[in-house]
């Protein structure tokens, strides 16, 4: 069931706002832990965990990303209650946060977040049919596309246990990014947080979140590699903060 998606990273009764955490591809809570207890208790922090990954490694990943974002969208709805919703995204996560925004509407979240990932509509840096290579290959390019730690390459037994998810993921962002999918701006205000020294995203395809939006964009810049998820939690919890005051 998709309730068992949300995981709620401190404990909280009735927040006034609350925060969606999506990680990158093939990642769940670990990745934005830190990120959750930076942000709290205002707002609450909650990790999106998908299929295939720590407590739901044995469901199978979904590789439909519209399908999941309707699903989370109908989640989140329930678990937020009257709260007010913040949705942010790091790299691919970047790109559920959005369509997962679409599927919320009519009703807005107050702030779409959304770091090192380029923006649908811009031309797709990853290659069709990737997700099918061989494990070597495929991680190797996976790194290249800066959508997995370099240092993962060393740890086969992690690498083992991401791959199905990992594969997933990169597949859905991929077609979803290539495919004829219209994508309209919605209602609630972006944030866009560039790391200023993240070699995988050009400045212009961050910027191009712009378009994406009726209700305002603002950008926030942070120094920092493009895992700032990991490098960079407090920063990256003042940039959220600075967006919603």
């Amino acid at each position: 069931m998709s309730e068992n998606w949300l995981v709620d990273l401190v404990p909280a009764e009735q927040p006034g706002r609350v925060a969606y955490l999506f990680p990158h591809a093939g990642a769940g809570v670990g990745a934005v832990l830190a990120l959750g207890r930076a942000l709290a208790p205002d707002p609450h922090p909650v990790a999106i965990r998908l299929p295939g990954r720590e407590a739901l490694l044995d469901h199978a990943p979904i590789a439909d990303l519209p399908a999941v974002a309707k699903q989370l969208a109908d989640a989140i709805r329930t678990h937020a209650g009257e709260a007010r919703i913040i949705l942010y995204g790091h790299s691919s996560g970047a790109v559920l946060a959005y369509e997962t925004a679409r599927a919320l509407e009519p009703e807005t979240a107050v702030l779409l977040a959304v770091s090192a990932q380029q923006a649908p509509g811009t031309p797709v840096r990853t290659a069709a049919g990737g997700w099918d290579l061989p494990d070597d290959q495929f991680f190797a390019q996976v790194v290249a596309d800066g959508y997995l730690p370099a240092e993962l390459l060393d740890a086969p037994d992690v690498l083992e246990l991401v791959a199905p998810a990992l594969r997933a993921d990169y597949r859905a962002t991929h077609e979803y990014l290539a495919g004829t999918t219209r994508w309209p701006p919605v209602a609630s205000p972006i944030l866009t947080i560039r790391a200023t020294e993240d070699e995988t995203v050009a400045e212009e395809d961050i910027a191009a979140w712009a378009a994406l939006t009726t209700s305002g964009h603002t950008t926030a810049l942070i120094a920092a590699e493009h895992n700032l998820l990991r490098d960079r939690p407090a920063e990256l919890a003042d940039a959220l903060r600075g967006a919603l005051s």
